[in-house]
């Protein structure tokens, strides 16, 4: 009998000690980790950003494969969350606050036990963007610190954890660039859109019926015509060089335009070149900067969306103004005014 007292009073006093040894452990972490990513901080923000993503990246599938995950209609930005059930327990993690492409901040709840802060950050550098995934908690569950005591720091909790989610994380997006290379910066900027009342116009051109890809050559063809004929025929300084595009079709590679001169005045043409009038009308109109086909396709995209928004129907003109000399400034002054006609 003396035998187990001793040994229920020895389990008592185990008991007692490491419930002290537990409770000494620190209520309070933060562990983070840092990767460079060689991809735009766009891309990483991107994938991130929708917990629909998580799946393929997520370091947590390798050591739970009865991980069942439900979405809900939201799971990006503010208020997008998703929650998981499995054979260790359930838990949900939701998106509380985005600063876009530059970081990304929720809250992960396991159960019924407090919520932990998750966080990340982008940093795009030279070569690539740093990838910072963070944990932190104030007031720790006595569970959580159980954990802790055992590994002996939360480090060693988490640290593997976010290192093997980063690298996987990387091998996704890596992936990704090679299946979806990202387009090169442009390097132009364009005004806010703006719809404007316009007065009847004149234009001399020479027309063309060409294949889209063609119409480098094409401009170089006939636009210095047009300026050796504003040249001759006194028009410097009361025309503008441009383009009137009457068709645009992308699909079967196909358009039909004019490459001349807006006048001032109602100037007859010579015989290869044809007259059109702009009626006077309502118009939507952009400026844009940068040289001759550098965002050209972004801006006609924008113009072409701010008019389905705002219920706007094109009329049959499109048309650019080339408003300075490209050889006289440098390729980023270089002005493209952009006008489409509406109904």
């Amino acid at each position: 009998m003396k035998i187990l007292k001793y040994i229920l009073l020895f389990i008592a006093l185990f008991l007692i000690g490491s419930y002290f040894w537990v409770n000494a452990q620190p209520d309070s972490y933060n562990v983070k980790q840092t990767k460079l990513i060689k991809a735009p901080a766009s891309l990483i923000f991107n994938n991130i950003n929708d917990f629909k993503n998580w799946k393929q990246w997520g370091p947590w599938h390798d050591e739970d494969d009865t991980i069942k995950e439900t979405y809900p209609e939201q799971t990006s930005d503010v208020g997008g969350s998703y929650s998981w059930t499995s054979e260790k327990g359930s838990g949900n993690m939701k998106t509380i606050a985005v600063e876009k492409n530059k970081s990304i901040t929720q809250k992960l709840q396991f159960g019924d036990f407090t919520p932990t802060d998750v966080y990340w950050t982008f940093e795009e550098v030279e070569n690539g963007t740093n990838v910072t995934w963070g944990m932190k908690n104030d007031t720790a569950p006595f569970m959580f610190k159980i954990m802790v005591a055992m590994a002996g720091s939360w480090e060693k909790i988490f640290e593997p954890m976010l290192n093997s989610g980063l690298n996987k994380l990387d091998k996704v997006i890596q992936e990704t660039l090679i299946k979806n290379p990202p387009k090169p910066k442009v390097n132009y900027h364009a005004t806010d859109i703006v719809e404007k009342n316009l007065p009847k116009q004149y234009f001399i051109g020479y027309f063309i019926k060409g294949k889209i890809s063609e119409m480098t050559q094409d401009f170089q063809t006939y636009m210095p015509k047009a300026g050796m004929y504003m040249g001759q025929n006194n028009l410097i300084g009361k025309a503008t060089p441009g383009a009137v595009y009457i068709k645009w079709d992308m699909e079967n590679n196909a358009a039909e335009y004019y490459i001349g001169l807006f006048t001032q005045d109602d100037v007859t043409p010579k015989a290869e070149m044809k007259k059109v009038t702009i009626p006077e009308g309502k118009a939507i109109m952009v400026s844009k900067f940068g040289a001759y086909g550098e965002g050209d396709m972004d801006v006609h995209m924008d113009i072409e969306k701010y008019m389905k928004s705002n219920n706007l129907k094109m009329g049959k003109y499109v048309w650019e103004k080339y408003m300075n000399d490209p050889t006289t400034v440098k390729p980023i002054e270089v002005q493209t005014d952009i006008y489409y006609a509406v109904k």
